[in-house]
């Protein structure tokens, strides 16, 4: 039985308040992920604060545990389970923020333009999951535990692609030292991002127990 199997149908206010947060947390998450790369490997200027953006992440953190524990406090007999999963999967949504943030810094460190056959590589792998930010906030509230298993299969698959391109990137001899790192440490983040979401879609798809158990 799955987390969502919990769920009443009706949810109180202060929980419903906090899944809307949790939301608009990924929404904005999405919007930095997706400048960030895009600064990344399409060597586009950042046209958003994504300081001002991860602010209002932290923010949201906080909204959805006063919601939590207000709700707890208020009427601790219901959805105390999905409670204390919102509280702990909350921190993922916060975390992609500040890899988004980190993405963008570390396309600062680049002393060129990015282009060629590594970036035409890793923009594939970016695509992916940029494109599972919105599945993951639908299937989430609306507890689609189908769309959430496939969204975990596929970090498998993420995680697999990001160590084939950093092995290869490795031993390349097409890169110099300054593109090699800071496309190594940006495919890395692309990667834990994905991980991110799929330890929040993994509390509609896994047992309680095993919530925020994805693989790294």
């Amino acid at each position: 039985m799955n987390f969502f199997n919990f769920l009443t149908g009706s949810r109180p206010p202060l929980v419903d308040r906090a899944i809307n947060e949790l939301g608009e947390m990924l929404d904005t998450a999405d919007m930095m992920f997706a400048a960030a790369t895009n600064c990344l490997l399409d060597n586009e200027g950042l046209h958003i604060d994504l300081a001002e953006l991860d602010e209002q992440i932290n923010k949201g953190e906080m909204t959805v545990r006063r919601s939590v524990l207000e709700h707890m406090v208020s009427d601790p007999k219901v959805e105390t389970s999905f409670s204390l999963l919102l509280v702990s999967i909350v921190q993922d949504a916060e975390r992609c923020g500040d890899l988004a943030k980190s993405i963008a810094k570390a396309s600062d460190l680049a002393v060129g333009p990015r282009m060629g056959r590594h970036v035409d590589a890793l923009r594939p792998i970016r695509d992916r999951v940029l494109a599972t930010f919105p599945r993951v906030r639908r299937s989430f509230i609306v507890g689609d535990a189908g769309v959430g298993r496939a969204i975990m299969q596929e970090h498998s698959q993420t995680k697999a692609d990001v160590a084939d391109f950093l092995k290869d990137l490795a031993s390349a001899d097409d890169v110099t030292s300054n593109e090699a790192v800071v496309l190594s440490v940006s495919s890395r983040m692309i990667g834990r991002t994905s991980s991110h979401l799929s330890n929040i879609i993994s509390a509609v798809a896994l047992p309680f127990d095993q919530v925020r158990n994805s693989p790294s």
